[in-house]
Formats: C-alpha cells, structure tokens, sequence
C-alpha cells in the first residue's frame, strides 16, 4: 500500500533576532525565560502537522507542559494567550476556532510547499490574499493550480476535466493506486530528461566543421535556468537520505544564480546528507559575508 505523505514540513525557518523581538521579550517578562521554549514548540507543532495552523486543546497545552521541568499546562496557556493578544498569533482565528495561525505562517507554508503537486489552504482559515495564494509557474505566469480550499469540498469531482482534493489530502501519482509508472518514478524520468536536455544545450555555441570543399556551422543556445524551475526539480527516489528543501532554503538565502544553483543540486545528488556542501553552509554563516562567491565557493566543495 502506497505510503501517504504528511501535510507539514520537515523543518522551517526562524529569525535570528526571534529571542530579540518585542514581542517575544514582553512575553518573557511577563511569563520568565521558558516562555521562549513554549512559543518554539508551539511553531513545531504548527509546521510539522498540518503545516499552518494547529488545534490549542488540552491535548496541546499537556503535550507542550511535558517538555518542561517545572511549568504546567496552565503555564502553557498563559503564555499562548499571551502571544495571541500580542498579535505573534491570529486573534480572531484563535477565538473562532481555537487554532493557532498567523499570515507569515501561511506565507511560509505555500513557500516551502510550491514544488508539491497541491498546496492547499482551508479558506475558514485562510489570512491571504488573492494576490498571494496565486501560484506561478517557471514563466511568471500564474498557474491554475489551487492553493484554496473550501471546506465543504471532500468528494472528487466527476467532471474529467478538474479534480477537487479534500482538504486534509496532499494529491500525488504516488498515492494513486489505479495508476501504473513502471520500473522508474516519475521524478527520475525527469531527471533524466533533464539531463539529456543539459547535454544537448550545453554544446559549444558555436563549432566550425572545416574540410576542403566547405565550412558548416552549428550553433546551439545554453539552457537558462529560473529559480522557479530549481524550486520544482524532484530528488530521486533511491533510498538514500536527503534534505533536499533544506538545500533549496539554504541556496535561495545567498543569492546564488540559478545555473549555479543547479550545479550544485546535482553535485551534492539532490542534498543528500553527509554532502560536503552542508559544511559549506556552515562556514558560509560563520564567515560574515567574507566568502564573497557562495555559489562558486559552494561548488568548489563538490569538486572535492
């Protein structure tokens, strides 16, 4: 039976002044240091599960109260309160529904998810506009695809032309049983094809054929790539362990070209951990801005 994907992420990013922000420090006063520990945790929760929001229930207050030493979950809730009213957590949402959201939260859902094949919001809890929830696709034109859903939308739509996705589902080939891809995934066919295309594209543009009776030339043009088209590349499924977002998170964050982008992903095979690259990223944190080439740098770890 065809393992069902998870709807939240595997990691998210957090600001480097989140200990310094206003809020932050205004809930800490009030509340003590811990209160850093209940809002990290309550950000995982958010991410790792449905990926946007999360239910604050009992359950929740209790299962955030068990990861400290010595608050309960009367803590807990304090503190959640607390960075509701301060506005760290939509307040309207939180009252309506009991859930915890925010519109940098759902920004950061569809960012991290724009390479899956549905991203969907439930519009009871959608803060978005129109403008943002519109996909776009390699070309900067917008796409079709939903990133909205309706609530009361649960069964497929029978009309050959559309296909309506419940809410709590990720649509993917791998999760459709009735369909047949043979020997290789879709995303190593891909792949593949990529990599022919990158053969036949990366021919010298221009090459001078001389012989006695005539001069040939053939010209070709070298493939551009767009930070859309590195953003929808899939790894191969092959088993081997890999933080492939966490590469594309981490390129997007130092303005790196997206040819060289590409280079990298395929150097590294897809981020796959215990990569050189990774303790590239490292030193490129540390060196405040002194590696003035991250890309080329980044590369020069794969050559080795």
């Amino acid at each position: 039976m065809s393992r069902i994907k998870k709807r939240g992420l595997d990691y998210f990013p957090i600001s480097t002044d989140f200990i310094h922000d206003r809020i932050v420090r205004r809930i800490m006063k009030k509340e003590g240091d811990a209160a850093v520990t209940v809002l990290v945790q309550a950000f995982c929760s958010i991410y790792s599960n449905e990926g946007y929001y999360v239910m604050a229930g009992e359950l929740f207050y209790d299962d955030l109260a068990d990861n400290l030493y010595r608050e309960d979950s009367d803590y807990v809730r304090r503190v959640i309160a607390l960075a509701v009213e301060y506005g760290l957590f939509d307040s309207a949402l939180f009252q309506e529904y009991g859930l915890l959201t925010s519109a940098d939260i759902q920004r950061q859902f569809l960012f991290a998810t724009k390479r899956r094949n549905a991203s969907l919001i439930d519009t009871r809890y959608c803060l978005l506009s129109s403008n943002e929830l519109a996909p776009s696709t390699p070309d900067g034109k917008e796409s079709s695809k939903p990133v909205l859903k309706d609530a009361e939308e649960k069964e497929c739509s029978k009309d050959e032309n559309a296909a309506v996705i419940p809410i709590n589902a990720t649509f993917s080939p791998e999760n459709n049983e009735n369909m047949h891809f043979g020997t290789h995934s879709i995303a190593q066919h891909s792949i593949a094809q990529n990599i022919e295309e990158e053969k036949e594209e990366n021919f010298p543009k221009e090459r001078m054929a001389v012989n006695d009776t005539k001069t040939t030339k053939v010209s070709s043009k070298r493939k551009e790539w767009t930070l859309e088209e590195i953003a929808l590349l899939q790894p191969p499924r092959d088993g081997m362990n890999r933080n492939f977002d966490g590469l594309i998170y981490n390129l997007g964050l130092y303005s790196i070209p997206p040819a060289e982008q590409y280079a990298i992903v395929c150097k590294s095979n897809f981020g796959v951990i215990g990569h050189p690259v990774w303790n590239g990223f490292y030193e490129l944190r540390n060196c405040h801005g002194k590696i003035r080439l991250p890309g080329r740098y980044l590369l020069s770890l794969c050559q080795k």
